[in-house]
């Protein structure tokens, strides 16, 4: 159900950059992009075995990159060899390369903020001067990366989701996600109906299951150290016939498995704490996006918001009063 990776081929490079300077996937193994954002980025160049490979492999990541070869070739329906010429195009000279990279980005999605101390307590008598502005770069370029990530038949696809008033659409996110999610349900409200934050207990989420079925949009915010609840959560609202849309991050929750669109952003930065920046920015251009396609129905919508806002603002129930007095 993983139709990111499809649209792949729709993926078009920022202007301004050279083949060999965007990607140069071929050079790079040792850098820390993950494996699946290594994918998604050269979806476009694959062949159609290739992209069938790429497929497989964010199905069941990382799982089915970690069997050998000749299994994961007969499993994906292709040859070794074809395998072996994806692993290449992703920058691994040799398939156990390749599952390394696979093993350390398991552990990274392991990491906690005590272990990011421990790595960062070297750094302790480093000047803080240039904190900020070091702190910032990391997140523009993770932002930059977001934007690479998503091809834009990908984008589109999503907006379209987001802009059918037909369908209804619930949200639910994580521990620190749920504020991105929460933040994204208040804009959409302000375009469209029927949109709704998942929240309360566990217990009582499956009250909304109740009423989620087949004209039913689940988009779903989980990233590393993802929670079971939420990911319980996702797969019985795609047991129901739900379209699940998945934020997550570069290293992919097993959300992805059942999700029928997947937006991956990067998250690491100087921080010990993970920056969700990235994800932000592509929400607001969701509903950004969502709010010019649904046109004239957006802006009467906000029009009547603002309106219904007007009489709950502090002190305007005393205006009303002073003016009636005199």
């Amino acid at each position: 159900m993983y139709h990111n990776v499809q649209l792949g081929a729709g993926y078009a490079r920022p202007p301004g950059g050279a083949r060999g300077e965007e990607l140069s996937l071929t050079t790079r193994t040792s850098d820390p992009i993950a494996v699946s954002e290594r994918v998604l980025e050269c979806m476009g160049e694959l062949t159609a075995r290739e992209r069938q490979v790429a497929r497989a492999l964010l199905a069941n990541f990382p799982v089915a990159g970690l069997d050998t070869v000749s299994n994961f070739a007969r499993q994906t329906g292709v040859s070794t060899a074809t395998v072996l010429r994806f692993v290449n195009k992703l920058g691994f000279p040799i398939y156990a390369e390749f599952q390394a990279a696979l093993r350390s980005q398991l552990e990274a999605t392991l990491q906690s903020p005590v272990t990011r101390f421990d790595d960062q307590a070297a750094q302790a008598g480093r000047p803080l001067a240039p904190y900020l502005g070091e702190y910032v770069n990391g997140v523009i370029a993770n932002i930059q990366r977001a934007a690479r990530m998503l091809p834009s038949g990908e984008f589109d696809a999503i907006v379209d989701l987001l802009s059918d008033n037909r369908r209804d659409i619930y949200v639910i996110g994580g521990r620190y996600t749920s504020s991105l999610g929460r933040y994204f349900v208040d804009l959409l409200k302000a375009i469209r109906p029927r949109a709704h934050y998942i929240d309360g207990q566990t217990q009582k989420w499956a009250h909304y299951l109740l009423d989620i079925g087949k004209k039913s949009i689940v988009v779903v915010f989980d990233t590393r150290r993802y929670q079971e609840d939420v990911v319980a959560f996702a797969g019985a609202a795609a047991d129901r016939g739900a379209t699940v849309v998945l934020f997550t991050d570069q290293w992919q929750s097993d959300i992805a498995r059942v999700a029928s669109r997947v937006i991956s952003f990067p998250v690491e930065s100087l921080s010990l704490f993970d920056s969700f920046a990235a994800g932000l920015v592509v929400a607001e251009a969701l509903v950004g996006a969502a709010a010019v396609r649904l046109g004239p129905a957006a802006k009467a919508r906000i029009i009547e918001l603002e309106d219904l806002r007007r009489p709950l603002l502090p002190g305007h129930g005393k205006a009303k009063s002073s003016k009636e007095v005199t």
